[in-house]
This record gives C-alpha cells, sequence and structure tokens, in this order.
C-alpha cells in the first residue's frame, strides 16, 4: 500500500481525537502487522515487570531510579513545558481582553515660562478603556494550532514513560550484572584455592624429586591467572556499582548503603504471553509517541494551509473619561470593529511553509513505521534470542559434565605417570573457564528476559513516576549575577 493511501486510511483516525487519547489502534493492513510472533507463553506480562524476578533489592533499586533520577525528572520537566505550551494554544480559542485606567493632573505657570513652583491647578481628568478582541477562526487556523500543541503534549507524555521503562531496564540489567560478578568473584575464590592447593602439592612432589620444575611453573602460572582474574572481577563489581548508583541518582558514597551482594542469580520467569502484535503498539509507549508526533505534524500541516488565508476578527472598545472619576461610566464611547486582513504577496514563504510542514508530516509517518518494525523487531529477536541462549546453555552444562571427567581421569593418569602435568593443566583450565561461561549464559538469559517485558512492556502508573518538585535556584541564580 503506498504512503499516500495509507495516510488517507490513518489520518482521519488520528485527527478524530483532536485533544483525546488515539483511538484504537491503526489498521494492521496500514502498517502489515502480522498476526502473532513466533513464540508465546500462556501469563500476561506484569504492569510492574521488574517484580516477577521476585528480587527485593532489584526492585528497591528500580523504584529509588524511578523517583530519584536527574534524567527522568528532565523528561518530566519538559512535559510540563509542553503542557503549558498547551495551555497557552488554547487561549487563543477565546476572546483577548484588555482594560486600562489613567489619571493626569495639569498646572498653569503665573511667572516664567520655567516656574512651577506657584502654579494654579489645572484641574486633572480620569480616564479608562476597555477593549476585547476575537479572531473569527473560519479556516481553523487556531484551533490547528491549539490542537497541534496538544498532541505535542500527549506525545511527551509518552515520551516520558519510554524513558521510565527504559531506565528500569537498564537498572534490572546493570543489577543482574552485578550479581553476576558476585557470582563470578566467588567461583574465582574457590578456584584459586584449588589451584593454590595443586601448586603446594607439586611444590612437595618437586621437592621429592617426583614432579618436574616445569610442572610447578605451569601451576604457577595457573595461580597467576586466576589472581589476574579475581582483581579484573574486583574492578568489574566497582564499575558497575558506579554505574547503578548513577541510574538511581546517588552518589556511589551513598550507594553502598542500598545493597548487600548476593551469590547466584534470580530465577527465571515463566515465558509471556507476548499477545497480537497490534495490541503491542497500542502498549508501547514509543509507538504511542510516534502516532502523536504523526498527529502534530498533521495539525500543523493543516495550520500552515490557514495561515495563507485572511484573518478575520472582531474587536470592541468601550472608554470614556472626565474630571471625576465616576465620569468614565457616564461619558463614554463604544466601538466596534470587524475586519479582516490577509497577505497579498510574500515572496512564496507562507506556501513554502506549508510545503515545509506537509514535508515533516510525511518524514513523521516514515518514523512511525520504522518506530513499529523495531518494535516489532526487539519482540522477536528476543524470542529468537531466549532460544538460543538455552541451546548454548545445554551444550555448556554437557560440555561442564565431561570436563569434570576429563579432569579426573588426567589427574590419575598423571598420579600413575601415563601423562604430562600440561594434559591435566590444560583440562583444568578448560574445566574453570566452563564453570565462568555457564554463570555468564545463565545470566545473559535472565537479562534477556529483561528484554522481552521492556519490549513487550505499557505504560507504568502514575505512582511509580516522579512528581513535579521545583528546586529553588536562587543560590545558583546569584552565583551567576
Amino acid at each position: 500500500m503506498s504512503v499516500s493511501r495509507t495516510l488517507v486510511i490513518v489520518l482521519p483516525l488520528l485527527a478524530s481525537c483532536a485533544a483525546q487519547p488515539l483511538p484504537p489502534g491503526l489498521p494492521q493492513s496500514a502498517l502489515g502487522l502480522p498476526d502473532h510472533f513466533s513464540l508465546s507463553g500462556a501469563e500476561a506480562p506484569p504492569q510492574l515487570w521488574w517484580r516477577s524476578f521476585h528480587d527485593p533489592q532489584m526492585d528497591a533499586l528500580v523504584q529509588q531510579a524511578l523517583t530519584g533520577s536527574p534524567d527522568l525528572r528532565a523528561a518530566l520537566w519538559r512535559l510540563e513545558q509542553a503542557a503549558a505550551v498547551a495551555r497557552g494554544a488554547r487561549a487563543g480559542l477565546w476572546p483577548q481582553l484588555t482594560g486600562g485606567l489613567e489619571h493626569t493632573e495639569q498646572r498653569r505657570s503665573e511667572d516664567s515660562d520655567f516656574d512651577f513652583s506657584g502654579g494654579e491647578n489645572e484641574g486633572g481628568s480620569w480616564s479608562g478603556r476597555l477593549a476585547a478582541s476575537y479572531e473569527v477562526d473560519l479556516w481553523g487556523r487556531v484551533r490547528f494550532a491549539a490542537r497541534a500543541a496538544e498532541a505535542a503534549r500527549l506525545a511527551s507524555e509518552e515520551s516520558l514513560q519510554a524513558a521510565a521503562l527504559s531506565l528500569a531496564s537498564e537498572v534490572a540489567t546493570t543489577w543482574l550484572q552485578l550479581r553476576e560478578q558476585w557470582g563470578q568473584r566467588d567461583l574465582l575464590r574457590q578456584q584459586l584455592d584449588t589451584n593454590r592447593k595443586t601448586l603446594r602439592v607439586l611444590e612437595l612432589r618437586f621437592g621429592g624429586g617426583i614432579s618436574a620444575a616445569a610442572d610447578v611453573l605451569q601451576q604457577r602460572q595457573l595461580v597467576e591467572q586466576s589472581q589476574q582474574e579475581l582483581t579484573e572481577t574486583e574492578f568489574n563489581i566497582e564499575v558497575l556499582r558506579v554505574q547503578l548508583a548513577t541510574l538511581v541518582g546517588t552518589t556511589p558514597g551513598h550507594f553502598g548503603s542500598m545493597v548487600e551482594p548476593v551469590i547466584g542469580l534470580p530465577a527465571l520467569p515463566k515465558l509471556p504471553d507476548t499477545g497480537v502484535p497490534a495490541q503491542l503498539l497500542l502498549r508501547r509507549p514509543d509507538v504511542m509517541e510516534a502516532q502523536r508526533n504523526l498527529l502534530e505534524g498533521h495539525y500543523l500541516a493543516r495550520q500552515a494551509w490557514a495561515e495563507r488565508l485572511p484573518v478575520i476578527s472582531l474587536s470592541a472598545l468601550y472608554s470614556g473619561g472626565g474630571p471625576s472619576i465616576s465620569d468614565i461610566t457616564r461619558d463614554w464611547l463604544l466601538t466596534l470593529t470587524a475586519a479582516a486582513e490577509g497577505v497579498i504577496s510574500d515572496g512564496a514563504r507562507l506556501s513554502s511553509e506549508q510545503r515545509r510542514q506537509e514535508a515533516l508530516e510525511q518524514e513523521r509517518w516514515a518514523l512511525l513505521e520504522n518506530t513499529v518494525l523495531n518494535a516489532l523487531s526487539e519482540v522477536e529477536r528476543a524470542l529468537i534470542q531466549e532460544q538460543a541462549v538455552r541451546e548454548r546453555l545445554d551444550f555448556l552444562q554437557e560440555r561442564a559434565r565431561l570436563s569434570d571427567l576429563i579432569v579426573q581421569r588426567q589427574r590419575r593418569a598423571y598420579s600413575r605417570g601415563t601423562v604430562d602435568f600440561l594434559n591435566v593443566l590444560t583440562a583444568t583450565n578448560e574445566q574453570q573457564a566452563l564453570e565462568r561461561q555457564l554463570l555468564s549464559a545463565q545470566r545473559e538469559l535472565i537479562e534477556n528476559r529483561v528484554v522481552l517485558y521492556r519490549a513487550l512492556s505499557g505504560g507504568l502508573p502514575g505512582e511509580n513516576l516522579p512528581t513535579p518538585q521545583p528546586v529553588e535556584l536562587e543560590i545558583y541564580r546569584q552565583g551567576g549575577t
């Protein structure tokens, strides 16, 4: 279906809502949506999806981030700006009323032209005026501007929701990585202890003339390798702690008291019901934001068309005055005016602006299509990735089982003198690497579930989002003057 025909189908649906939420969805034929996803579970994904992992510390960190993140507060204040612009745009639908009151004193000099000290009072006068003006929105210029501003406000709401979901996903992902690194540290400590024990045995055998010096040196190298990896893991833990502190809106020093090390990973929740793709697009804030951006572009194009037509306005001026303030209501004049004003020639400025807005509308339609495709792709990629990681875990578990058997046999063979110690060293190194890979793959599987929840998620309840709390900026203003 061509873009022009698609716009004919979609825009009437969008335009019909004006300041209301968008009507239920875009037609599947307009965007070529599939009927279903490749894989689905049975349970509906929860709105607060991070609670599915039953991890109290993850829950606390996400909640802290949603209320304390400066980046999210900035998005909230952008929404406040959009709301103020929308209120200002709606003001053009009402008449504008202004008024004024003046008092004038007059004195005349008795002597010189410049000596006013002994002048006589010539009296004073009062004057007042009340003016009202109203644009007859015959072509919809003001109305389209108000609807465009309201669509921008609705888009800002969805932008805030999208930012909140991204933040929650990033916090959950970083927390899972930190838990994995704690597990890797515990595993490496065990491996280092095992390697040191083996080294001590080899040193004793070397002292008794049973083992060769090369065997001792090779084992020392493995100990140093384990120590190096343990040190790198310690640094990784510190980096992730700093990253989490930034995400939740605090400093690394204060973050230390917020979490406690946990060994192991949370259990993987059941696969959620992925639902129908068309329903997904009604939930995802980024898709809804793109829809409302398209709606804004539609109204801006209509406004640009109306700007080229004459402006019809009505005005009324009430004025009066006299020596006394009460004369304003007795001696008055009422002037009524109806006017029409339009541009005769502007060098094609208004028509060029109209074409620009129409091109912007087409661009936003393309961005909406791209957002929809990305949304569908995120869900499908998460489903495929989960199957791939599950397969990899099965292979790793079997390889780890075989590796344990190989290490046992190589150690027995070395004790009988039938194989070189390098065989034992290689098997041990492979065994320990597989143990660490298994833990990483388990974390990757759970982290992928976070990605899937994020791809399927709709907006968050208002009580989980920050509220506007103005900061006293006087101290900063004083510092800047």
